[in-house]
């Protein structure tokens, strides 16, 4: 009975010593893994367009992470690159690259950044739901509506007063032309896209007419644009798709043909106004922060890039998804960022 005894009891003092050993090693496990460090803030500015698939990320996170902080105030890609680059944010949203300038500012701050492209997008131009407006513009129209020349337009048909012919078969109706104010990547990427090729031609400053109707919150453009009798908006597709307002997208024909502003045209590349989004992170802040960490692997997982899609935007291909994640482990790996 002792020797049965004995065994018993070495077994037992075995089997307790294991299991400790196992908890302490679950233990490493989870803080080599951040799960333990999961507590801290993260706050996110930058594009409105990326404003829908960041919420719905950052309310996904908080969920799954009770103790973090998370804070999406997202006002506009150049306020956002601003407070980026100044060291006053960790990561920001941004519906275009950063400028030369940009990029300086960032250099003197010391700012060392990794640039991940999280999801695709496309500026849309659109109009109030009135049949008598136009469902296709050409490029040559867009100016001639919207440029730096087209001040004295005041109604659609009167285009032909900037470039010869572009007012025919447009109506009569008043024009009221809508957008972002001048922070906003996407009236920067129709200026790039679209006014800038015509008014260097014409020796022109590249830029939208000053008396446009700048719209503070984008997610307001759709409502001010149907609430206009020849209302002439644009903004982000995601915006435009979250919208519930009586409003209709224009195709645009850049030379080839109308295109609308479809999934399938942006990723073929046929659409004339598509664009990638982006969201460039501060290195340095990842190294101290373990739940901005956590968070733009969150981001980057399957189910975070798949919220571009859900939310009106464009979801990586697969490809592309992987060929972020490899960037971004690189980059956090070897502490290494982007120049360009």
């Amino acid at each position: 009975m002792r020797l049965v005894y004995a065994r018993v009891f070495r077994r037992r003092r075995h089997l307790r010593r294991t299991a400790l050993s196992l908890l302490a090693l679950a233990a490493v496990v989870l803080t080599a893994c951040g799960a333990a460090s999961v507590d801290g803030r993260v706050s996110i500015v930058g594009s409105t367009t990326l404003l829908p698939m960041m919420s719905s990320v950052a309310g996904a996170f908080g969920s799954d992470h009770p103790l973090a902080t998370m804070t999406v105030r997202m006002e506009g890609t150049s306020d956002g690159v601003g407070l980026f680059c100044d060291g006053l944010a960790a990561v920001t949203g941004a519906s275009r690259p950063l400028s030369d300038r940009e990029r300086a500012n960032c250099a003197a701050s010391h700012i060392n950044y990794v640039r991940l492209h999280v999801a695709d997008d496309a500026v849309v131009v659109f109009t109030a739901d009135d049949a008598s407006l136009p469902q296709c513009l050409t490029s040559q129209q867009i100016y001639s509506l919207m440029g730096p020349e087209s001040m004295p337009v005041d109604t659609w048909h009167g285009a032909s007063a900037v470039i010869s012919g572009t007012g025919d078969g447009l109506p009569p109706t008043a024009l009221s032309v809508y957008g972002p104010d001048a922070g906003s990547g996407t009236r920067q990427v129709l200026i790039d896209l679209i006014i800038s090729p015509f008014a260097k031609e014409r020796g022109m400053v590249p830029t939208l007419r000053t008396d446009y109707n700048a719209v503070p919150s984008e997610q307001l453009i759709p409502t001010a644009t149907a609430s206009a009798g020849g209302g002439l908006g644009f903004t982000g597709m995601a915006i435009l798709s979250q919208s519930d307002q009586k409003v209709r997208p224009v195709a645009i024909d850049s030379g080839s043909g109308c295109v609308t502003p479809t999934v399938a045209h942006v990723r073929d590349g046929t659409y004339a106004l598509g664009r990638p989004l982006y969201l460039y992170v501060n290195l340095a802040d990842v190294a101290h922060n373990a739940t901005l960490q956590q968070f733009v692997e969150t981001v980057l997982a399957p189910r975070g890039l798949a919220a571009a899609g859900t939310t009106g935007g464009i979801a990586l291909a697969p490809a592309e998804a992987d060929a972020v994640r490899a960037h971004w482990h690189h980059a956090v790996e070897n502490g290494k960022g982007d120049t360009a």
